[in-house]
């Protein structure tokens, strides 16, 4: 039976298998041929890279093969790279686009397929929507090691860190042992590897990494950043002297952050650390940017400095669209997703994990510090995302429903002042309803996994755990 590829913002990820096999992929690949020839830029080279999930550098040689086969040139990387590093390669080699095969934060029992535009970030929805019109049912199967070229994507990504990171400050502050220079990082098997590890010492800190070989089954974990899934670093952090905590995800371009004592540090505080040193230390201004689920203590520091703020649909490309169109600061998602200004209109964990030790350098302070700082500004951060699976749940059913909410007696001081919907194409995929004063509640079905999500945020506890139940009651749990 002919299977109907299912492909996400970005591209297209399934389970390895009955999913994404061989047959499928030089469906996608030809696709993409198709797609580059009605753009015009099946003239330009296109670069290829791939994390270590198992058969990722065969997935990568045969979508090189359909594209050499067509006649265009490819830049194939050598080794596992993180998803950012071929990113950059493909503005700085300027090619017309990028393919990355990986399944980023996704079990290892996935693997996938990133579409990279020529200014080295995601593809924006509509790109995305054009490759899987030109899917066909039966692949031609043609491919060819012509056009290929093997290349070591590195070198250049490690050269352009020196115009967004100040390693003299890093440097400085490893030479006073009182300063006691040292970070736990926990690549969690995936595609970031040693590269952190290895830019840090170079500078004179001690680093030290945990699962830094890239394994495809991740040492049996998944390799989300999350922190159900970040013991071992909490632990190994607790039991050092290591002063922060860095994780980064499969591929590499999402990162968390661990405090010295080893307690997970969240992701919207990572968030809002990143934004605070960015503004505070690096002294850089422009537009704030935003998804829909991402604590709405950004907007408050936003209008705090006067900045422009944006709040996107979910996903990064929605990010990386604004990003195209204005000066911005830092685009973020709730995901662990970081983008800043000078790099890339895109995520990436190699550089998000060195941002946090040059914050640590330039203040002198600890994140425990620097985090009390900030939350005498935005106040007390109390925000919760549920993940839900749903099994054989009627997704569009539960989004349908959620139109109707009414606050219950649960929430009975509670006045709706907004409602947020969100769409794919045509389908409402979630629903966002706000309260006022950084309160909210938001329902949503993810697009890459067979999940709901409820997120909230209240002004204490007693009110973020009551949005949540009032979630749950209306999706029916």
């Amino acid at each position: 039976m002919i299977q109907k590829i299912k492909f996400g913002n970005d591209g297209w990820r399934a389970l390895v298998g009955d999913y994404f096999n061989e047959t499928n992929l030089f469906r996608v690949a030809e696709a993409f041929v198709r797609y580059l020839r009605s753009e015009n830029l099946s003239l330009k080279p296109v670069a290829v890279g791939f994390d270590g999930r198992n058969n990722s550098k065969q997935y990568a040689e045969l979508f090189a093969g359909v594209l050499s086969a067509n006649d265009i040139t490819v830049f194939l990387s050598d080794r596992i790279i993180p998803t950012p590093v071929l990113s950059f390669a493909v503005k700085h080699l300027n090619c017309g686009a990028g393919i990355m095969i990986t399944a980023s934060h996704n079990p290892s029992s996935y693997n996938g397929v990133k579409f990279k535009a020529h200014y080295g970030g995601p593809f924006v929805v509509e790109e995305t929507r054009k490759v899987a019109a030109f899917v066909r049912d039966e692949p031609e199967g043609h491919r060819s090691p012509g056009k290929i070229v093997s290349k070591d994507f590195f070198p250049e990504y490690r050269s352009h860190l020196n115009t967004l990171i100040d390693f003299a400050s890093l440097r400085t502050f490893a030479k006073n042992p009182m300063n006691n220079p040292s970070v736990m990082i926990d690549s969690m098997g995936g595609a970031g590897q040693s590269i952190l590890e290895d830019i840090l010492v170079e500078c004179g800190w001690r680093a030290q990494t945990i699962f830094g070989t890239a394994e495809p089954n991740f040492y049996d974990r998944h390799p989300e950043p999350i922190e159900k899934n970040l013991e071992p670093l909490f632990y190994n952090v607790s039991v050092t002297d290591a002063i922060i905590g860095i994780a980064t995800d499969g591929d590499a371009d999402r990162c968390a952050l661990s405090f010295a004592d080893g307690k997970w540090v969240s992701v919207q505080q990572t968030i809002l650390l990143l934004l605070w040193h960015l503004h505070q230390y690096k002294n850089l201004r422009g537009a704030v940017i935003k998804s829909v689920p991402v604590t709405d203590k950004v907007r408050v520091l936003a209008e705090r400095w006067h900045l422009p703020y944006y709040d996107v649909n979910v996903s990064f490309q929605n990010i990386t669209d604004i990003m195209m169109k204005t000066d911005y600061l830092i685009g973020v998602e709730e995901s662990a997703g970081f983008g800043i200004k000078g790099h890339l209109p895109e995520r990436d964990g190699i550089i998000s994990g060195l941002l946090f030790c040059e914050l640590l350098a330039k203040s002198g302070k600890s994140l425990n510090e620097i985090w009390e700082e900030i939350k005498s500004i935005v106040g007390e951060l109390h925000y919760r995302r549920l993940d839900i699976p749903a099994g054989t749940m009627d997704r569009s059913e539960s989004m349908n429903r959620c139109e109707h909410f009414k606050p219950s007696k649960n929430l009975e001081e509670f006045f709706i002042e907004k409602v947020r919907k969100l769409y794919d194409k045509d389908s409402l995929t979630g629903i966002k309803f706000l309260f006022g004063d950084s309160r909210w509640l938001l329902i949503r079905a993810s697009q890459t996994e067979p999940m709901i999500r409820i997120y909230a945020e209240g002004r204490t506890e007693d009110e973020l755990n009551r949005l949540l139940k009032e979630g749950q009651d209306l999706i029916g749990i």
